[in-house]
């Protein structure tokens, strides 16, 4: 039920499109109350005349603990009032109990997209070079703003991988920059003659320096099926490469993730030469 255009009465059924989808637009707060509840009698007031000030920038959600039990156990609700704020389908952020007006209003605050936030969501939709300029007015606009650097030193890693480190420096080890700083020193790696090493593989002997080498240039390159074939023979091959070898597999695992068929596939063969 809509007590106000912001002010919604959700539950269990109603609460995937009325919390989680729609936060994907626009901050959703949900207050777990309980009509017994003294303390959730003061806050409430607080909360709905706080987010009415905000125009729509905010919506509030009131969920009763009481119809809706399975959902308090689901947010590991334990004391009420409890208010969970969600953004892009997650919770980012809660406290418990009745807060000062003045908590509560920075509360809200952090929540509301500032422009730098509006000029990184422009940018994903953006070509290269139009995302480029967007993001550097996010920067602008909020110099520490990590999603803004994280973005332009993605787009920079291969014209300008100088800038793209000095962008990421103050927001490592967030995974994200350690990944765009992995795949520059990648790229810096390579150098060698693909063609040329690859002839020494065909009809020569084995050879894990060479097998390494080209699956340091592969990598550097961008090849990535190809350079974990190489890589993952020189560290079978063992040697003076074998360390090496390794060392370039799991940089290349890190930029990949986890999740990528190769990584999940080279992984166990991996394990088996090194043990």
């Amino acid at each position: 039920m809509s007590i106000s255009p912001t002010v919604i009465d959700v539950d269990q059924a109603s609460f995937q499109t009325e919390v989680l989808d729609r936060s994907r637009e626009v901050p959703v707060v949900v207050d777990f109350w309980a009509a017994w509840c003294g303390p959730c009698r003061t806050l409430g007031p607080m909360l709905e005349a706080a987010v009415a000030r905000r125009e729509g920038a905010v919506v509030l959600a009131k969920v009763d603990v009481d119809a809706n039990q399975a959902l308090a156990q689901a947010f590991r609700v334990q004391g009420i009032p409890q208010v969970i704020a969600f953004r892009d389908g997650k919770p980012v952020d809660q406290f418990t109990g009745v807060v000062p007006a003045p908590q509560l209003e920075a509360f809200l605050d952090g929540l509301i997209p500032s422009e730098a936030d509006l000029a990184v969501a422009r940018a994903r939709a953006l070509p290269a070079a139009e995302a480029k300029a967007e993001l550097r007015r996010a920067l602008d606009l909020d110099p520490k703003h990590r999603e803004a650097a994280v973005g332009l030193a993605d787009l920079l890693a291969s014209d300008d991988p100088d800038e793209a480190r000095t962008l990421l420096a103050p927001h490592r080890p967030d995974p994200a920059a350690e990944a765009i700083v992995t795949r520059i020193e990648l790229a810096r790696d390579g150098g060698g003659d693909v063609d040329a090493l690859r002839a020494r593989l065909v009809g020569g002997e084995v050879d894990a320096a060479t097998e390494f080498e080209l699956g340091r240039t592969l990598a550097a390159l961008g090849e990535h099926d190809e350079a974990i074939e190489h890589l993952l023979r020189a560290v079978e091959l063992g040697g003076d490469s074998r360390e090496p070898a390794r060392e370039r597999l799991v940089a290349l695992f890190s930029v990949l993730g986890a999740d990528d068929e190769r990584v999940r596939r080279a992984r166990p063969r991996l394990a088996r030469a090194l043990f």
